[in-house]
């Protein structure tokens, strides 16, 4: 079995990296939401950071886009702004799959 926490709140996180052996982080729109950074892009930056996740464990982020097109432009922009690591989560609607086989 393995632990992967869904949230994108930094303290959150580092609890449970300290207590759990956690092996990534997960995030969808409502959570992050939720924690409405002002960065978004560089708070999935710090969470990546070595002190919080480093790069042993894996990062997930889900896209908002709903098209195609939108969703693949979507993704290379979380590669280029995070790193080419992270696990990019797309929606299992007909845009996405059609999405995934471009991606």
């Amino acid at each position: 079995m393995e632990f992967i926490i869904d949230t994108v709140d930094l303290e959150e996180i580092r609890d449970a990296v300290d207590h759990l052996p956690i092996v990534g982080v997960t995030s969808n729109p409502s959570i992050v939401k939720k924690t409405s950074p002002k960065d978004f892009f560089g708070h999935m930056r710090e969470i990546r950071n070595r002190k919080i996740i480093g790069d042993e464990r894996s990062l997930h982020i889900q896209v908002i886009a709903t098209e195609a097109d939108e969703i693949v432009k979507e993704a290379h922009k979380i590669f280029e702004e995070v790193d080419d690591k992270v696990y990019v989560k797309v929606p299992t609607t007909y845009e996405g799959v059609k999405a995934m086989k471009i991606l």
